[in-house]
């Protein structure tokens, strides 16, 4: 994998340990790949129809941290009606279904692509989160 891309996950993933957690959540919910047994908890903070905050507890590999971290960085000032479609998006990327990421930092996900076993690894945090805003 190139080491630019590999900075970039590990950055990502490193954003998902952070252990200070979110007070008084108004949304949260738990996701597992029974496949690898990642697993990422997910709480999020709402106010009106957007995402004011997100923090995500990780048990897992770097790219499933490294999932969660981005959506814990890219979250606030989401609506929550678009959290569905970016995991979509994400996921049909990943597949090779669109030519396009649909968010920049997404791009460093792209040696994960031809990988399709660790695909759900790098989406898990963003069914937690459209779980939890479901």
């Amino acid at each position: 994998m190139d080491s630019l891309y590999q900075e970039q996950i590990l950055a990502l993933a490193k954003r998902a340990r952070d252990p200070a957690g979110l007070d008084s959540p108004t949304h949260e919910a738990t996701v597992s790949n029974p496949t690898c047994g990642d697993r990422v908890h997910l709480t999020i903070r709402v106010d009106s129809d957007r995402i004011t905050a997100a923090s995500a507890a990780v048990r897992g590999c770097a790219l499933c941290e490294a999932g969660a971290g981005l959506f814990v960085e890219i979250a606030p000032g989401m609506k929550i009606s678009d959290v569905a479609t970016l995991r979509d998006s994400l996921a049909n990327w990943l597949a090779g279904n669109e030519a396009n990421t649909p968010h920049p930092q997404m791009q460093a996900f792209e040696p994960v692509q031809p990988i399709r076993s660790r695909h759900k690894c790098v989406t898990l945090a963003m069914e937690a989160a459209t779980k939890a805003l479901g």
